[in-house]
């Protein structure tokens, strides 16, 4: 092995001890005397500590099947004493002021907290809805988002963020971290998607907050929705029937159907509806023939998320059988794309994470529209018979 070489791969490993070892040392529950802990009333995997200048926080499962925790430490002055406890985790100077967002709803959580103006750039722009994120042209750094084989890490590095943003689906993207780090970039890994309810999922904007010094306002719209998801919930709660709603569209051929506990399941049962497949252990999405699906949709009486269709002709165009289906022939057939565009951006994947009240409402709303006689949609709409976009 070459020299320069050897030395890269001496500092990558060194990376990776250190990265290794602050997992291990946050995994036994690092909590410095005279902290204050914020306990989330909802999430189950981030922790909000406090103490004289500094907030510590953690992220318990940063990827699926990982092992112990991540843990950063936010200061505003740089020179800030820390217990001894902390001072090897990372630290990053609050509030931020250049954030790349390699994940949407990112995005959306920076427009909700009035701190869009500290985007710099994005993974995946084309797939953006918000408007005003859209006009402030955030430089691409991955045309697929995430921090995978497309990333630019010499335009990352250019636009010297104070954060980055991401998910770690991946080892790949989790190499990529490293590299980002050894290259004096922070990265933060959320993990708002692997948590198991939508309020849970919701609270992570508290988690983002706080690296703008605005956690009290982040707990604060938290509330705001959490109470309005309940007072949905509670209002379905009254109804004596239960419609079966099934979810979904075939992509080549294979139908990807998520398990009873998962995020649409969850929601139609808050909702008031029964999700066709909640007898599927777990909150995974699992691959199932048409055939199968074929079998079982005769129970279904609303069909929702329906992927890429902006009509019941496209259901047709896709396999002529999907009309048989009763939700098609009886004219029940909703998709989540009322707020979308052009270029692929729709508004349900960047900001609904977010608002889970108002995707309980239109849910709620379609599923016993006497009870929600006035509602006005905001993230779903009835197919038209044809049509090729969206309104």
């Amino acid at each position: 092995m070459k020299c320069p070489e050897g030395r890269t791969v001496a500092r990558l490993l060194g990376v990776v001890a250190a990265v290794l070892f602050l997992r291990f040392a946050a995994g036994f529950g690092l909590f410095p005397a005279g902290a204050e802990e914020r306990i989330p009333s909802a999430a189950t995997l981030f922790t909000v500590e406090r103490g004289e200048g500094w907030t510590l926080l953690r992220n318990r499962l940063p990827w699926i099947g990982g092992e112990g925790e991540l843990a950063w430490v936010l200061v505003e002055d740089e020179k800030t004493p820390l217990p001894e406890e902390l001072a090897l985790l990372p630290r990053i100077r609050v509030p931020v002021r250049r954030v790349l967002a390699m994940t949407i709803p990112t995005v959306s959580a920076l427009e909700l907290l009035g701190e869009l103006e500290t985007l710099v750039g994005v993974g995946g722009g084309r797939f953006l809805y918000s408007p005003a994120a859209k006009a402030k042209n955030p430089v691409e750094v991955g045309p697929e988002g995430g921090m995978g084989a497309g990333s630019d890490f010499e335009r990352i590095v250019a636009l010297r963020p104070d954060v980055v943003f991401a998910y770690a689906y991946t080892s790949q993207e989790q190499e990529s971290a490293l590299r980002l780090r050894e290259l004096g970039v922070p990265v933060v890994f959320l993990s708002e998607y692997l948590e198991a309810t939508p309020l849970a999922r919701a609270e992570w904007i508290v988690f983002l907050a706080h690296f703008f010094g605005r956690g009290a306002e982040g707990e604060a719209f938290f509330r705001d929705v959490a109470a309005r998801y309940e007072n949905v919930r509670t209002i379905a709660a009254t109804v004596r029937a239960r419609p079966v709603v099934m979810t979904g569209a075939p992509f080549r051929g294979t139908w990807y159907i998520g398990g009873g506990e998962s995020w649409p399941a969850r929601l139609i049962a808050d909702a008031g509806g029964r999700y066709l497949w909640s007898d599927l252990p777990g909150s995974v999405s699992v691959p199932f023939d048409g055939e199968a699906v074929f079998a079982r949709s005769g129970e279904a009486e609303y069909w929702i998320n329906c992927g890429q269709w902006k009509s019941r002709e496209d259901a047709v165009r896709d396999d002529p059988r999907h009309a048989l289906f009763r939700p098609f022939r009886e004219g029940r057939l909703y998709n989540n794309d009322l707020r979308s565009n052009a270029t692929g951006g729709n508004d349900y994947y960047e900001s609904a994470v977010w608002r889970p009240d108002l995707v309980l409402a239109d849910l709620a709303a379609l599923l016993h529209p006497a009870l929600f006689p006035e509602h006005a949609f905001f993230y779903y709409r009835l197919l038209p018979e044809r049509g090729g976009t969206a309104p």
